[in-house]
C-alpha cells in the first residue's frame, strides 16, 4: 500500500511539474501566450516572462519587469480585453543561438465568437532559454496602423 501511495505521489508531482513548467521550446511561447490571453490567466502570464523582461504594449508605454508587465496585462484583462480572445497567424521563429530566439507573429482579436474587423496586431518577442524552460525577455505588440 505504501509503495502504491509513493507511486501515485511521484506521478502527481511529475504531472504538476509539467503543468506549471515554462515553455518547452521557443515556438511554445506563442502557444502559451495565446492560451494565457484566451483564458485571461495572470498566473500563466507570470510564468511566461523573465524577471527583468521589457514589454511594449503600445508605442507610448514600456513596462519593465515581470511584475509590472503582469500588472498591466491584468488591468487590460479586467477591462477591454476581458471578453477577447486572440488567434495567432504567420508565426516565424528565428533562432539566434541555442538559447535565444526571435518570434514574429500576428494576432487577430475575436469577440463574441467573431473576428474584430481591422484589428490585426503584429507581435515581436525575444525569448531566452533558462534552466526551467523558455521565457519572454522582451516583446512588443504593434499599434493599429494609421489608415
Amino acid at each position: 500500500m505504501a509503495r502504491k501511495t509513493l507511486i501515485i505521489l511521484f506521478l502527481s508531482v511529475c504531472f504538476v511539474g509539467r503543468c506549471f513548467a515554462q515553455s518547452a521550446d521557443a515556438k511554445t511561447i506563442v502557444d502559451d501566450f495565446v492560451k494565457a490571453w484566451n483564458t485571461h490567466d495572470m498566473k500563466a502570464f507570470d510564468r511566461l516572462f523573465t524577471n527583468e523582461a521589457i514589454w511594449v504594449p503600445v508605442a507610448e508605454v514600456r513596462d519593465e519587469g515581470r511584475i509590472n508587465i503582469v500588472k498591466d496585462l491584468g488591468e487590460a484583462h479586467a477591462t477591454w480585453a476581458k471578453t477577447t480572445t486572440v488567434v495567432p497567424s504567420a508565426i516565424k521563429i528565428q533562432s539566434l543561438r541555442s538559447d535565444i530566439a526571435v518570434l514574429l507573429f500576428h494576432v487577430n482579436f475575436v469577440e463574441s465568437g467573431k473576428q474584430v474587423p481591422g484589428i490585426d496586431r503584429a507581435m515581436l518577442i525575444v525569448a531566452v532559454k533558462e534552466s526551467d524552460g523558455w521565457k519572454i525577455a522582451a516583446g512588443q505588440i504593434t499599434k493599429q496602423s494609421p489608415k
